[in-house]
């Protein structure tokens, strides 16, 4: 007899199962099977995904961080990540079905591919891969920023590309020297693509803190380089590698604010390379622009912005100004076009980047996915947005 204490449901299942005939009481072990063993690898993938927090002697060095509070890393100036006053349900219920009715397009997303491996190292050039990806090759090094090419698993519930846009995956990755992540959030951390490049990688640099999770994840210690706020490094040929401030946020599902977040810039000879990463505008941009004057290329976010959350992402109104901030020659955007992570159309962030660079003088940059930026000599970019993938009505 069943003991009264069984979960319930339980007994009415295996009444049923009992009574099944043989062969179909097979098929249902077999499919419990498949389902328990499917459920036990989802359970460690994203386990796995999400990384660490820093412990031992990184934890060490996080606490003695002028930007950590004593219980997280904080921003330069009060930043709230929700200033709506709907309320986190209400703000979520828009965010699902109260989005612009274009949010996506409905043919491909113009793109290009072209063969990284074939680029000959003298070449200094920008290949944007899509959403916050880069790869960037100058004095003969390679760069490649915050790649995520995959859509697995957990990630993949949320980023699911647009049609046509996820052209490139880690397998057309060539060798890199320096792989840089600008914080951890899951569509600048990809673990399935950092996974498979780990061989290709020649050393990470990442903003403090998120080196614990590459150590996770089986990258060498050695290889792995954790960098605070105004941090340098000295790399080969002349280059440095500078880790500048952010207005933004971090976590993976644990651990906000555990781990730094941060934008970049590399200086070589010839040039200064700015990427800002995620964030919102703030007086950290005229710094940046006064401590490193001519930029030759700012690489600005530019997508995923709206009013509720506007301190953590800028604004189309204000990015002009945080680019003017900079002091930047020639401007390209990125973290849009790729994923649907905020309410507006999917191609409004480049067509108002575009109306506001019309009388500015700065000049940008429009590269389809996987369309070469060549750095030393000036191009001309087809508006791939208004042309390419139509809108669905």
């Amino acid at each position: 007899m069943l003991s009264a204490d069984v979960p319930n449901g339980t007994v009415p299942f295996v009444i049923f199962f009992v009574s099944l005939p043989e062969m179909k009481r097979k098929m249902v072990y077999i499919l419990l099977t498949i389902l328990a063993v499917f459920a036990l690898f989802a359970g460690c993938t994203t386990f796995r995904s999400v990384g660490r927090s820093p412990r031992g002697e990184l934890l060490e060095r996080v606490r003695k961080s002028p930007q950590w509070d004593g219980k997280r890393f904080q921003n330069a100036n009060p930043t709230p990540t929700m200033t709506s006053e709907q309320g986190t349900f209400k703000s979520m219920g828009h965010f699902m079905f109260g989005a612009d009715k274009n949010k996506k397009p409905k043919a491909d997303v113009p793109t290009l591919k072209i063969d990284l491996n074939s680029i000959d190292r003298a070449d200094d050039i920008v290949v944007w891969l899509g959403h916050s990806s880069l790869f960037v090759q100058v004095s003969g090094k390679r760069f490649l920023f915050d790649p995520v090419l995959t859509s697995k698993f957990p990630a993949g519930m949320a980023l699911r590309p647009f049609r046509g846009s996820a052209v490139y995956s880690p397998d057309d990755i060539p060798d890199v020297d320096y792989l840089i992540i600008t914080h951890n959030h899951w569509d600048h951390l990809d673990y399935p693509t950092v996974k498979a490049i780990k061989d290709k990688v020649g050393a990470v640099y990442c903003s403090l803190g998120i080196g614990q999770t590459f150590e996770y994840w089986k990258y060498p210690k050695e290889k792995i380089h954790d960098m605070d706020w105004q941090e340098a490094v000295v790399l080969d040929n002349g280059i440095k590698l500078y880790c500048l401030p952010a207005r933004h946020f971090s976590g993976r599902l644990t651990g906000a604010g555990k781990t730094l977040w941060a934008s970049y810039l590399i200086e070589t000879p010839v040039r200064k390379i700015f990427v800002s990463g995620d964030g919102g505008y703030d007086t950290h941009f005229k710094e940046i622009g006064l401590q490193f004057p001519d930029i030759d290329l700012a690489v600005m976010e530019n997508g995923q912005y709206n009013e509720d959350w506007k301190y953590v992402h800028t604004l189309p109104s204000l990015l002009p100004r945080a680019i003017e901030d900079l002091g930047a020659k020639r401007v390209m955007t990125y973290h849009n076009s790729k994923f649907k992570l905020a309410l507006h159309a999917w191609n409004e962030p480049m067509e108002l980047i575009y109306q506001n660079s019309l009388d500015k003088p700065w000049n940008l940059l429009t590269p389809r996915i996987g369309e070469t930026v060549t750095l030393d000599r000036d191009q001309e970019f087809q508006l791939w947005w208004r042309t390419g993938a139509q809108i669905n009505n």
